[in-house]
């Protein structure tokens, strides 16, 4: 759903109508409040009208904490405008950041990204679904760099630069597949954790590495992708070990999650992974997740518990 979409939704709230559009007709959320819920009616008169005994505690429920948090994101930082089409779910993202950068909890990453000349792909990556997400996104684009208070990302096709998380008397190094846990630097830091960012994929750049003796793990989502490369990583750095999650298990379509287990039928297969590279307890619960359909999101797990911290 985008901002606009959600607009219609808050008028329909406050003033009980909306203007029809052909985007609306369409729309997955509008779909299902009109034809499954029947909280929403369109008219003859190009309006969409609500059931109001239905729809308001509905709105109030599921919907209105989370407009007023995008209205008040878009309104700090000037893109609350009627081109404004920002999806709802890349609206939260900004919310996050701009939290994390008025806290002062992204200032290290802040740095590393003008010191690197970091490009726009790079810092798509390392914030939304995939290194493309701001190809062609303006408006996006200049949103993120207005939070970053970055004047202009590089614009080559290169991510080379490896992000880390620096600490006092380092006692383990945890490479991570996404960047989640760079932005909170106090938690690792006060374990003498290590951080590595390398940016999914893109990890030619780990064989100029040196890991200095410390131990090395990698921490990744537990889904095909995640897995795949983790293979990769350890024909970079043969030593890495990988950490076992903790979270808690994802349904995998419930969250239209996009990598998808391969070979769902034959559990055995690992998805087609290496097994030699898996403890017997990694691979049970490789096996587990896929006869469930599930994955764990790195996110989600202790990542001290996880190395024994």
């Amino acid at each position: 759903m985008n901002w606009q979409t959600f607009k219609s939704l808050h008028e329909l709230y406050e003033t009980g109508k909306t203007k029809k559009r052909p985007s609306l007709a369409i729309d997955a959320v509008f779909k299902y409040h009109t034809a499954q819920t029947k909280e929403l009616l369109f008219t003859k008169k190009d309006v969409l009208v609500k059931n109001k005994a239905l729809f308001d505690q509905t709105f109030r429920n599921r919907y209105l904490n989370e407009y007023d948090e995008c209205q008040e994101l878009l309104n700090s930082i000037d893109e609350n405008t009627p081109q404004c089409r920002f999806e709802v779910e890349d609206i939260l993202c900004l919310q996050e950041m701009k939290r994390q950068m008025d806290n002062g909890e992204f200032e290290d990453i802040r740095k590393q990204i003008i010191d690197s000349n970091e490009t726009r792909r790079g810092v798509s990556l390392m914030f939304f679904k995939h290194e493309k997400h701001l190809d062609s996104r303006e408006a996006l684009e200049r949103a993120v760099r207005k939070i970053l208070q970055i004047e202009q990302f590089a614009d080559n096709r290169d991510f080379q630069y490896l992000y880390v998380l620096q600490c006092h008397d380092p006692k383990v190094i945890v490479l991570c597949e996404n960047l989640y846990f760079l932005k909170m630097p106090e938690k690792a830091r006060k374990r003498h954790i290590e951080l590595w960012y390398a940016g999914g994929r893109n990890i030619e750049k780990l064989i100029y590495t040196e890991s200095r003796e410390l131990p090395i793990y990698y921490l990744c989502d537990w889904d095909h992708d995640g897995l795949d490369i983790y293979e990769a990583v350890k024909e970079k750095i043969p030593h890495i070990q990988l950490l076992t999650p903790n979270g808690t298990p994802r349904d995998i379509v419930k969250t239209e999650h996009k990598s998808l287990w391969r070979f769902p039928e034959t559990p055995a297969y690992l998805s087609g992974l290496n097994k030699s590279l898996f403890s017997d307890e990694q691979k049970y619960l490789i096996e587990a997740l896929i006869r469930d359909g599930t994955w764990i999101v790195e996110e989600s797990n202790d990542i001290v518990g996880m190395i024994g911290g």
